[in-house]
This record gives structure tokens, C-alpha cells and sequence, in this order.
């Protein structure tokens, strides 16, 4: 008797260790898999039912999980696409829409119908942009386009391209820009960076602005500095992107832009830091994409 208990005790141990080690090599199975996005199957060693069963179940759940994920990664290029689409569609008949009604502003100055149509257009224009950055965030987060480029002379040129609007507002600016800075990085996510910047000034600045940019030891900063009816506002609000100021009645959404520039700066492997308290400053910094 003693001995058919020693013999069923032996059996249950041995079926208990399969069960565990098959457990175990289970577990690792799915750590594999979930750290490298495998579409492998869990396998077991034993004929066991309830261990069977339990591969059978998990199977199922990975497969379905996978179509899940081809599934989303297939309705977000289609997303992308018909965003871009619908932004090209819109962009094209706005332009010429705006250069309508500037001429015909130039006609009739005075004319408050036109202006108030002018006003609107431009506040379409306005979230547009903001929608292309949106969309072309989306693309770049996984496939940046690394190049070499002069960061002083592509941040000279976006504010030449300013320069007229600027002017036009009495925004008086001051550069100090260290020439030759060169970097490898993605020129394009640089440029909308600085047009977001400098959007922001144009809606919100008064007076002047001040645009730096300079290597600190091992890092790059760029800082746009401007004056602002616009003050002490908290630094979390101002990032969010449904935030919206009130200067110049505009009741436009100054978070918006800085969402997105701070996204973007985060793709780009930097960080922003910015306050608020007496002129508004937006400083970047960058590590380690000197060329």
C-alpha cells in the first residue's frame, strides 16, 4: 500500500513539474513575443489537456490580437491619407480665395464686408496650417528624414519670410543668431517648429522680439522671446490645446500651436521650456545633434 502511494505521490510531482516548467516556457513564449511583435505561436511539450486547452485559448487571443493591429495600422494610413487629401483639397481653393479678397480689398479698404470675409479666410487658414502640422506629426513620429543642414540659416530664413508680416505690425526684431551651426536632423519638423513659433508672435506679440540662437556646452538653445498682453497665464494651460486667448479678440487657440511645437521638439529628440511671468519666452534645447 505504502509502496502504490509513493508510486501516485512520484506521478503527481512529476505531472505538477511539467505542468510548472510548461508554464514557465509559456510565460517566456509571451514575453517574447510582446517584446518583439511576433506574430509566433505559444507551443507546449506536453499532452496535457488543461495545458493544451491553455495554449489553444492564448493562441486564439494573439491571433485575434494581430488582426487587430494589422487592421488599426491599415485604417491609420487611410486616415493619414485622406487627411492629407482633405488639406490639399482645402488648401488650393483657399489661397486663391484669399488672393481674391486681397485685391479686392485693395479697391475698397473700407469696405467691412470684405474685411470681415478676409478675417475669416484667415482664421481658416489659420486652423488649417495647424492641421497639416497635426497630420505631418503623425507620419514623422516613426520616420524622421535625417540630413545635414546649417540650423543658423534655415532659422534666418523663416524669419526673413516673416518679415513683411512682422513689419507690418510694428513687431520690431532682434536676431542673435551664431552663424554655421550645423546638425543632422530632420530640416522640415525644424522649419514648421520656428513657423509655429513665429505664428504664435505674429497673433500674440506686441512691441518686439528676440530670437537667439547659440551653442551652450554640449547643447543647442534656441529661444523666441516677445512681449504680450498675454500674462502669467499657467504653463499647463498654455500647452493645452483647446487653450484659448482673448488678445485682440481673436479667441484663438495659442495652445494649440504650442502643443504641437512642443510635440515636435519631443520628435526631434529636444525639450521646451517656456514662462510666462513678464515677457513670454519659449526656450529649446538640443542634445547631442551636432554633426
Amino acid at each position: 500500500m505504502i509502496i502504490i502511494l509513493n508510486f501516485i505521490c512520484i506521478i503527481l510531482m512529476l505531472i505538477i513539474f511539467l505542468i510548472l516548467y510548461d508554464l514557465k516556457r509559456i510565460i517566456e513564449e509571451l514575453n517574447y513575443i510582446n517584446k518583439n511583435d511576433s506574430n509566433g505561436e505559444i507551443t507546449t511539450n506536453t499532452n496535457l489537456s488543461i495545458i493544451r486547452n491553455l495554449t489553444q485559448k492564448i493562441n486564439f487571443n494573439l491571433h485575434e490580437l494581430h488582426s487587430l493591429k494589422e487592421q488599426q495600422e491599415t485604417q491609420n494610413k487611410q486616415f493619414n491619407q485622406m487627411l492629407t487629401n482633405i488639406t490639399h483639397d482645402i488648401k488650393t481653393p483657399l489661397t486663391v480665395s484669399m488672393g481674391y479678397v486681397q485685391l479686392l480689398i485693395q479697391k475698397k479698404p473700407q469696405d467691412k464686408d470684405l474685411i470681415k470675409i478676409q478675417n475669416n479666410l484667415n482664421s481658416v487658414n489659420y486652423y488649417l496650417h495647424y492641421l497639416m502640422d497635426f497630420n505631418l506629426l503623425r507620419e514623422k513620429s516613426a520616420n524622421l528624414v535625417i540630413s545635414e543642414f546649417i540650423l543658423s540659416d534655415t532659422l534666418k530664413k523663416e524669419l526673413f519670410n516673416y518679415y513683411d508680416q512682422l513689419n507690418e505690425k510694428n513687431i520690431k526684431v532682434q536676431i542673435n543668431i551664431t552663424p554655421n551651426i550645423s546638425v543632422e536632423s530632420d530640416e522640415l519638423l525644424f522649419k514648421r517648429v520656428f513657423q509655429n513659433l513665429i505664428g504664435n508672435i505674429l497673433k500674440y506679440a506686441v512691441n518686439e522680439m528676440k530670437v537667439t540662437l547659440n551653442k551652450v556646452d554640449d547643447n543647442i538653445q534656441i529661444i523666441f522671446e516677445n512681449q504680450t498682453f498675454e500674462k502669467n497665464a499657467d504653463s499647463k494651460k498654455l500647452i493645452n490645446r483647446f487653450y484659448t486667448a482673448d488678445i485682440s479678440r481673436n479667441n484663438q487657440s495659442i495652445g494649440l500651436g504650442l502643443s504641437i511645437v512642443q510635440s515636435l521638439v519631443t520628435t526631434l529628440g529636444g525639450k521646451m521650456i517656456f514662462n510666462n511671468n513678464s515677457d513670454f519666452t519659449v526656450k529649446l534645447i538640443f542634445k547631442h545633434i551636432e554633426s
